[in-house]
């Protein structure tokens, strides 16, 4: 499994920022990999909702069904998401009260089946991906500047 952990601090009180966060509806405002997910999920996400994200990423098009495993508010946020091809995805947030907001951590791991997309992942893919994420949460720190 490739995994990527970035951090950042945004001004917000955790309770905040957990609630923005754990809505994929709205991680297209700030994760330019995220076209968009279903409607129902402009709601935060408990443990066990399900829904359906459709994302662009090192130039492809994919579709994840994701599972929310764990919803701890205002401390973290798990799920686990498929795709057709029988890759799959986890993702997790920490939310850390600090003097200037929150503490936000994102790891995303990520697990490739088909050999040609494993071959790009281990070429140029994960180094894609990581500047991917820390674009994303640059601008989600500009979300909580404003």
């Amino acid at each position: 499994m490739t995994e990527h952990t970035t951090h950042t601090v945004l001004r917000a009180a955790p309770e905040v920022v957990y609630d923005y966060l754990t809505r994929p509806a709205r991680w297209r405002e700030w994760h330019h990999a995220s076209l968009g997910a279903e409607a129902h999920a402009d709601a935060s996400m408990p443990a066990g909702a399900e829904f359906r994200e459709q994302i662009r990423t090192v130039g492809i098009r994919k579709i994840l069904q994701w599972q929310v495993l764990v919803a701890e508010p205002p401390l973290r946020w798990e799920a686990a998401a498929t795709m057709d091809d029988g890759s799959t995805v986890r993702l997790h947030y920490w939310f850390e009260a600090i003097p200037e907001g929150t503490c936000f951590t994102r790891t995303l791991g990520y697990t490739l089946k088909p050999w040609s997309l494993r071959l790009l992942n281990a070429s140029v893919g994960w180094a894609k991906v990581r500047i991917e994420s820390r674009q994303a949460l640059q601008r989600l720190q500009r979300q909580f500047e404003r």
